[in-house]
Formats: C-alpha cells, sequence, structure tokens
C-alpha cells in the first residue's frame, strides 16, 4: 500500500536539500519522529553527487498490537539523496521480521520559485497472509500525521539556519 503527500516549504529548493545533507538535522528529524535513538552507522558519497547514509534507531513500537513482539523496535534507516534528481530514497529495515515489514519511500524535492514543493511517498507491504492488508492500513493510517510532524521540522529548521 502506497501514500503519498505534498507540502510547500518557504525556503528555496538548495536551502531545503543541504538540510537533508546534514546528520544533526537527519537526526534530529528521526528524533521529531519519535525516535529515542539515533547513530549514524555509514555515511559516503557515491558518484553522481549522491550521498548515502545509514542510521540505527529506536523508538516506541508503531507496530499493531496483534502482531508486536516488542514494546520498542529498532531498525536501520537507509538513504541516499541524489542531489542531481532532486529526490531522496529510503528504506527501513526493522531487527525484527525483516522479511515481513517492508518499508521504503523517497522525498521528492520540487522547486517553486523561492519555494520548494516537498512530495513524501511512503510505501509499506506486509507479507503476512490474512491479516497483511489490514497491518499496511493500521501501518499507513498515521502517516499524514508524521508527515506534518516533519514538515513542521523542516520549516523550523530552515527558518533557523
Amino acid at each position: 500500500m502506497k501514500v503519498s503527500y505534498e507540502h510547500l516549504i518557504s525556503a528555496p529548493i538548495d536551502k531545503v536539500i543541504s538540510a537533508y545533507e546534514l546528520d544533526e538535522f537527519y537526526i534530529l528529524k528521526l528524533k521529531n519522529s519519535g525516535a529515542t535513538s539515533v547513530e549514524v552507522l555509514e555515511r559516503e558519497e557515491l558518484a553522481g553527487g549522491r550521498l548515502r547514509r545509514k542510521c540505527r534507531a529506536s523508538e516506541p513500537s508503531r507496530v499493531p498490537a496483534m502482531l508486536r513482539k516488542s514494546d520498542t523496535d529498532t531498525y536501520v534507516d537507509d538513504n541516499v539523496l541524489d542531489r542531481g534528481l532532486k529526490v531522496m530514497t529510503w528504506k527501513v529495515t526493522p531487527h525484527i521480521m525483516a522479511d515481513v515489514f517492508l518499508l521504503s519511500g523517497s522525498v521528492e524535492f520540487h522547486p517553486q520559485g523561492t519555494q520548494t514543493k516537498v512530495v513524501f511517498n511512503t510505501l509499506l507491504e506486509v507479507k503476512i497472509p490474512f491479516v497483511g492488508g489490514k497491518a499496511e492500513k493500521i501501518g499507513l493510517e498515521k502517516t499524514g500525521e508524521e508527515v506534518t510532524r516533519q514538515v513542521a521540522f523542516l520549516k523550523d529548521w530552515v527558518a533557523k539556519h
């Protein structure tokens, strides 16, 4: 199941993309979304102006109670910011049941004069017979609220930096 949300940020595209390049921004963005701990595991510049970053994070579980194994989820967020294409792709791999919960997406950056349209795309696939579709729906119900929190954080960041 896939969802998409668009928001307009009152900052030029270069400033918005520059925020996503910073480890400090990315760590605080994850914490703003509920992470209780975040550690950058890898950071590397790739060919073509791309930046790859891998973070390990823990947060209170968002997994529906019927599928939950623990009250805390730990996962690896692996993302690539492509400055040329103006898009960041990401994949979250949970510590537990990584073969069952597939969560990925992208953040697209589109110039709008002195502003930037940011498009958040999230794809969740739960490979559990009979309950997968319901778990996907439950898992994505809060995505709009999550994106709204991220947008507020991003707007605040670009206003202050």
